[in-house]
């Protein structure tokens, strides 16, 4: 496959992984605000019914945050390929953003040069190969007509960290999505990498694991979830034109496909590829 990051001008497979996203304990992922309508001084996002929502860009921003952290603390090889650029840095400093540039010098970026993270995620100048949709949850048909709807509100205070107590009368309320409530997931990926997707992968089983939570109030004991996947559909530039359905992939044989991403990782990893 091609080497460069910005490689959308040749379409040559396309991925869709299905699966699930389980609230393990509550998940507080806010609205922004709070309105007059609501219920508590901090809700949480919603859709048009009331349900809660995740958007894409919360799962994307806490996957990035984790797979960068990771590559960044396993200080590998230059020669690997796996590295991460500082996206807060700007392209004059060491370890600069990749695709950084002055306005009008976006054409002169080489997108070749773009640590493995850019390469998955995007860039300033390269789009994101990996797309993660709105993940809504997963309504039974009784559990709409009885409109239960998987939210709690809870009790919050302001803390004076000198005096270890409650900061004047500063209590609020905050709503939380409850544990055990499923979200459907679906994450496209455009020209795959095996390598790159192991580090996808990998981000993934660090939610499983704990080691990654979810939305706001993390330290408070929120945003555990975990994550699992039921189908993936593979299908190339060939199988649209042809008309085939491409490759559908479940069970033991998506288990195989997710090892043989961490095992092109890993070789990548111990300078074999």
């Amino acid at each position: 496959m091609s080497s460069s990051a910005a490689d959308f001008h040749r379409l040559q497979q396309r991925l869709r992984l299905s699966g699930q996203l389980v609230t393990r304990t509550a998940l507080r992922i806010g609205s922004g605000g709070s309105g007059q309508l609501d219920a508590a001084d901090l809700p949480v996002l919603r859709d048009a019914e009331g349900y809660p929502l995740l958007p894409g860009g919360s799962l994307k921003g806490a996957l990035r945050s984790t797979v960068e952290a990771l590559v960044r603390g396993a200080e590998l090889p230059p020669e690997t390929g796996i590295w991460t650029c500082d996206p807060l840095r700007k392209r004059n400093e060491s370890e600069g953003a990749c695709g950084d540039h002055r306005e009008g010098e976006r054409a002169g970026v080489d997108v070749t040069r773009h640590c493995a993270v850019c390469r998955l995620l995007g860039s300033h100048v390269v789009a994101s190969h990996v797309r993660f949709s709105d993940a809504l949850v997963h309504v039974t048909p009784d559990d709409r007509v009885a409109r239960r709807i998987p939210i709690e509100v809870r009790d919050g205070v302001a803390i004076d960290r000198d005096l270890r107590r409650q900061y004047g009368k500063n209590k609020y309320d905050f709503e939380v999505v409850s544990p055990g409530v499923r979200f459907d997931l679906e994450v496209f990926v455009e020209n795959p990498q095996p390598w790159l997707m192991g580090l996808l992968v990998l981000g993934f089983d660090q939610f499983k694991e704990g080691f990654t939570a979810l939305g706001g109030f993390t330290s408070r004991g929120l945003g555990r979830v975990d994550v699992g996947w039921h189908g993936m559909l593979r299908i190339t530039a060939r199988d649209l034109l042809e008309g085939r359905p491409g490759e559908s992939l479940e069970g033991a044989a998506l288990e195989e496909e997710f090892s043989s991403f961490r095992s092109a990782l890993a070789e990548r990893a111990r300078g074999n590829a």
